[in-house]
């Protein structure tokens, strides 16, 4: 007699569903998990963006830093200081030790990192062509620490690092690859975040010179070789003519008189040729 085998008719190792039924059950139940982690991730930055202390913030700050290759700028923080003396005595900028790092690429940009140090790359500071314009720009990035958005646009991997950090202590090796990893992709803000930004920006302006003279003529530049808005359907950045009418509208809504501009000073002048070479 030969033996048969066969698959037993109950039994809890036997399901009776179809195969196709069950995989389809099984990337629900992926798919629900991921969107579960990731709205507690998001929940988890919102928390630790609001309660990160200022050395944890300055350790992150730090490990961003290592992307960059350049120097510190006297010029640059001279500038800066100017700003930060103007600004209002309850103002949470107060909590930061703020300088600036000359990058020498080519890219026309400034970066907000943890901590107070703003990356200026030598591509912006090339554009500049007065005083007021260097100012609106500092007080733009500014701008970002004030509403906190150095940290939100690091994403939902903040949470997890600075949980990491405080678990296993920011010298752990853990902490610094989550850091380091989650560092390496340059913070990305919202065009809200870079509106809002730009209103800080004019009104530190108009705090330091008494005028809104130079708020709009870097992006009036911009506009001009950046003419197709085709690209900013999906970027992070306003394009640079949406961001002329929002200032324009704030100056006449201020009543912000409008001046001569200051012209670009001889240690600036040196400064960018420098980064010229």
């Amino acid at each position: 007699m030969k033996f048969t085998a066969r698959y037993p008719q109950d039994n809890v190792n036997v399901s009776r569903t179809h195969p196709l039924t069950e995989l389809a059950w099984m990337l629900g139940g992926l798919v629900s998990i991921g969107v579960l982690l990731f709205v507690l991730l998001g929940l988890a930055t919102d928390l630790a963006v609001e309660r990160i202390p200022p050395r944890l913030e300055t350790w992150l700050g730090n490990q961003a830093l290592e992307q960059f290759s350049g120097q510190d700028s006297p010029a640059l923080d001279q500038r800066l200081q100017k700003i930060l003396a103007k600004l209002p005595a309850d103002s949470i900028l107060h909590n930061y030790q703020f300088h600036i790092f000359l990058d020498k690429r080519d890219d026309v940009n400034a970066v907000a990192l943890p901590g107070g140090t703003i990356v200026v790359f030598s591509g912006l500071l090339r554009q500049v062509e007065s005083e007021n314009e260097l100012t609106m720009i500092l007080a733009h990035e500014l701008g970002h620490f004030a509403h906190r958005d150095h940290l939100r646009g690091l994403g939902r991997g903040l949470g997890v690092t600075v949980a990491s950090a405080l678990l296993f202590g920011k010298d752990n090796a853990a902490s610094d690859l989550l850091a380091k990893s989650l560092l390496s992709v340059q913070s990305q803000y919202s065009k809200t975040q870079e509106q809002a930004a730009d209103s800080f920006g004019l009104a530190m302006l108009e705090r330091v010179y008494g005028n809104c003279s130079g708020a709009t003529s870097f992006f009036a530049r911009l506009a001009r070789e950046r003419k197709s808005r085709l690209p900013y359907l999906l970027a992070s950045h306003p394009h640079p003519q949406n961001r002329i009418d929002s200032l324009n509208r704030e100056i006449r809504a201020n009543s912000c008189p409008l001046e001569q501009v200051l012209p670009v000073q001889a240690d600036l002048q040196a400064l960018i040729a420098a980064a010229t070479d």
